[in-house]
């Protein structure tokens, strides 16, 4: 069943939530209208299949028109879902960063790292991941301009949360598609924080794709974690805030001596704290969903060991 949180958000753009795990507002796909069908932009994991052709039902859009498929980075809460909908419209193709492209073709080694994370959970949450035929796959660089059935799309590098993530800046509306980089933030909480997992967290390249998203100064970013939100500036401030914030007292515990599960208490507590304060306490569980906190310490852990060895 369509949840309420999908909807047109303008007259050629809209929100689906996939309703992750049966709970809603933790990630989100969105639709844009073009000359050429439809584009899909996030497609979400395998296991929230059903909830997408769903949401494109609500919104009108048949599921065949779909000819466009942009994914920000291939965790597969963003891109788990590509290779079983490609096989189903076999007219589509899939944007995503020169680096990610080589794990759309050949997913293996994605897989493989994720079941070491996800163990018997990785069905649950990503279903079936498949492979995508190489001429289907169009790798993207910064800078590029894609025209997306007559939609200009500009690519932005936007590593720091991952190494192959991109945004993508939505000229006609001047609005942006900004993956995990301008972090989570679950409506109706207003708090914006650094999802920060494993394995290529670099807070300084984070920082600096925070200024590239603010110089282009879009009027909104439409986050996949979860949905659109208009006070650019201080979703971006906010999530770069609480990235040094646990950065530097998640190093200060390590250097105590702190093992993981203190570490994943702090954060918890860090969080959960913060959101009771704003009165937030209702979005904790969904919070935890989009960027679980044991994940969030191990990225950082590695970060800080990696820069420390540097």
């Amino acid at each position: 069943m369509a949840l309420a949180d999908t909807r047109w958000l303008s007259g050629d753009i809209g929100i689906i939530d996939l309703n992750f795990q049966g709970m809603p507002r933790v990630i989100a796909a969105y639709v844009a209208r073009t000359d050429d069908g439809a584009a899909l932009i996030e497609v979400g994991p395998a296991s929230t299949i059903e909830a997408l052709i769903e949401g494109l039902a609500a919104l009108g859009v048949e599921p065949d028109a779909v000819r466009h498929l942009l994914v920000t980075h291939i965790h597969l809460d963003h891109v788990g879902a590509a290779g079983l909908l490609m096989d189903r419209w076999p007219h589509a193709n899939l944007s995503v960063h020169e680096a990610g492209a080589p794990h759309a073709v050949d997913p293996t080694s994605l897989v493989r790292s994720a079941t070491r994370i996800y163990g018997d959970e990785m069905d649950t949450l990503w279903g079936e991941i498949r492979a995508i035929p190489a001429e289907r796959v169009r790798p993207v660089a910064d800078g590029d301009e894609l025209n997306i059935g007559g939609r200009k799309m500009r690519v932005l590098y936007t590593p720091g949360h991952a190494s192959h993530h991109v945004a993508y800046h939505d000229v006609a509306s001047n609005w942006v598609f900004a993956g995990d980089v301008a972090g989570v933030r679950i409506p109706p909480s207003r708090m914006a924080i650094p999802p920060t997992p494993p394995p290529d967290v670099d807070v300084p390249l984070w920082h600096d794709s925070l200024s590239t998203l603010r110089a282009i100064q879009p009027d909104r970013l439409l986050l996949t974690h979860f949905g659109p939100v208009d006070d650019v500036d201080g979703q971006l401030s906010d999530v770069g805030r609480h990235l040094d914030d646990w950065v530097a007292n998640i190093a200060a515990l390590l250097a105590s001596g702190a093992d993981r599960d203190t570490l994943i208490a702090w954060l918890e507590s860090r969080v959960r704290a913060q959101l009771s304060a704003a009165g937030d306490v209702a979005s904790e569980d969904a919070f935890a969903l989009a960027t679980p906190y044991g994940m969030a310490i191990d990225g950082l852990v590695r970060y800080l060991r990696k820069r420390d060895e540097r």
